[in-house]
């Protein structure tokens, strides 16, 4: 299928070939238009384009809008850097991306040969054999390219942003953080304010170590949109493992705050809270969590080992129960009821040796009850931990 650009130009191509026509059979009245295009009833000074009113200047006898020769720099250089990464994209032989940079390398420069010559090829290379014509046609002179519309340039933005943050996706998931970040970039070279792709320029930064540059670029994208729920959890993050628990913390109830039904963001502000050894917080936390996932056994499971850690066993064995109610195999689950099941057959075996010994000696009822106690408030649990981070999160 022929895109927009090239069938605008195709579409001009014929024009001038029919205008070509028109200047062999009536020159006279050609030449009579052009004296009307600059007749001062249409053009009232030298000065100013009437019809786009901006400051205009004569070049090649003819009106054009005058250049802002920064803005015209800057296009200049950002043409010249798509340009540049369309070719390593070829070098890779990934002609998909090289075809977008050549289109942005155009966006900025319409009359870039190089770049039409390039883009020639690759189009023939991806199988746009109607596209490569055009390009072809620009090359060697038959006609001059068609600047994109406004409407075109925010479509290739658009479709530039997605493809590099797909780049970028891949990258991160297999731990190849320089090559994401690079793609991020170009990704926010597209669409510079877009604070998602901010948001995972961050976390890929922090990945690679960065933390300085990481928490700068968080703190950006939260600027930009004070209400991504995962801006602040991931930001919490990278606070956490800088020290800054209480930064952290708060973030992440920020985090909590804004999305409500997300249970992984109940689960991340339980393992915050019980890091910090509020053991009330992080059960409500998880069971906040597991209203919203009911069915997931790690859940269960994690809600009894915070039970346990505060001393409420008969919580914690109601909490494992259901943990293997949704999943029989759930191992954590298993391995805690049998430890707790074995300490409560230990304590209840010290029982008839306190009533013969009257309270003293080694077995009497108040090492009994102690030991006891040390059930109750998880001493003697030593498997109970404070529960795994959760796993790290993706771009």
């Amino acid at each position: 299928m022929l895109d927009p650009r090239a069938k605008r130009f195709l579409s001009a191509f014929a024009a001038t070939a029919m205008l070509a026509s028109t200047i062999l059979i009536a020159p006279v009245s050609l030449a009579d238009n052009a004296v009307r295009q600059d007749d001062p009833a249409v053009i009232k000074t030298q000065e100013t384009d009437t019809e786009i009113g901006e400051p205009a200047v004569r070049k090649d006898g003819k009106l054009v809008r005058k250049a802002d020769e920064a803005a015209e720099q800057l296009a200049q250089t950002q043409a010249l850097d798509h340009f540049d990464l369309a070719r390593f994209y070829m070098s890779q032989f990934d002609f998909k991306m090289s075809e977008l940079e050549l289109e942005a390398a155009i966006m900025y420069m319409p009359l870039m040969k190089a770049a039409h010559r390039d883009y020639c090829v690759v189009s023939l290379l991806r199988g746009h054999p109607m596209r490569a014509l055009a390009e072809l046609m620009m090359v060697i002179g038959m006609g001059e390219p068609i600047p994109l519309s406004d409407g075109e340039k925010v479509e290739l933005k658009a479709r530039g942003a997605k493809l590099h943050y797909r780049k970028a996706l891949d990258y991160g998931k297999k731990g190849k953080w320089d090559n994401a970040i690079a793609e991020l970039k170009w990704a926010l070279d597209f669409t510079p304010t877009n604070a998602a792709i901010k948001r995972s320029l961050a976390f890929a930064l922090a990945s690679k170590g960065e933390f300085d540059l990481a928490e700068d670029t968080y703190k950006d994208s939260l600027a930009a949109d004070p209400g991504d729920p995962y801006a602040h959890a991931d930001f919490a993050y990278l606070l956490s493992d800088k020290g800054d628990q209480g930064e952290a913390f708060s973030q992440l109830a920020q985090a909590v705050k804004l999305a409500p039904q997300a249970a992984a963001l109940h689960v991340d502000l339980a393992w915050m809270a019980e890091t910090k050894g509020d053991f009330k917080l992080a059960s409500d936390e998880l069971e906040k969590a597991i209203k919203i996932s009911p069915t997931h056994a790690g859940l269960w499971a994690h809600l009894g080992r915070v039970d346990e850690r505060k001393g409420d066993v008969d919580g914690a064995i109601a909490a494992y129960n259901r943990a293997l109610n949704v999943d029989p195999g759930q191992f954590e689950a298993k391995r805690r009821l049998e430890v707790i099941k074995a300490e409560e057959a230990k304590t209840k075996s010290l029982a008839p040796d306190a009533t013969q010994e009257g309270g003293e000696g080694k077995g009497g009822k108040a090492e009994s009850e102690q030991g006891a106690e040390k059930v109750k408030s998880g001493i003697l649990s030593p498997h109970v931990k404070t529960s795994s981070k959760p796993g790290k999160k993706t771009l």
